[in-house]
């Protein structure tokens, strides 16, 4: 059976005794109309829980940027970047939902172009409870916690430090 979930409904299965600053952003443009835009914090990274039509899902999204030279310099390097996929790939493959890479425009792209990491989860309506909502900001968290990990480490070991 679809039902319909409220902004308000979210919000109360948001756990506050793990995610930090629950703030709405309203939509600024007309192309960009949601029913409502969440964003948490999770030990400091920012997720959104964004739904843009009454009956639509629950997109869980969290980005991490590609915005150090070091990092930049690590993606466009063949070796270093197979090294930086052999380390992240796995992790990306078993995070629920699914992963792309984004340029400057935010449009999608090969990894040694990306300025971005975009990791999103749906949730249907169907299945939205709060342990799918929960279970689904942990994943993207710890995904995007080890993305950023293994790129400071990898990053820090080419520049020998």
């Amino acid at each position: 059976m679809t039902t319909h979930v409220s902004d308000e409904q979210v919000r109360h299965w948001i756990d506050d005794g793990v995610v930090q600053n629950v703030t709405s952003h309203s939509s600024s443009s007309s192309s960009e109309e949601t029913e409502f835009n969440f964003e948490l914090q999770l030990s400091t990274l920012p997720i959104h829980l964004i739904k843009e039509g009454a009956w639509g899902p629950i997109r869980v999204v969290g980005r991490n940027g590609f915005d150090t030279d070091r990092t930049k310099a690590l993606l466009r390097d063949d070796q270093q970047r197979g090294e930086l996929l052999s380390y992240i790939g796995p992790m990306l493959a078993a995070t629920p939902g699914f992963y792309t890479f984004l340029d400057e425009e935010g449009t999608s792209s090969p990894i040694e172009y990306a300025e971005t990491l975009q990791i999103e989860y749906r949730i249907y309506p169907d299945e939205a409870s709060q342990q799918a909502l929960m279970d689904a900001v942990m994943a993207i968290g710890t995904s995007m916690r080890y993305v950023q990990n293994v790129v400071a480490v990898l990053g820090a070991a080419e520049s020998g430090e």
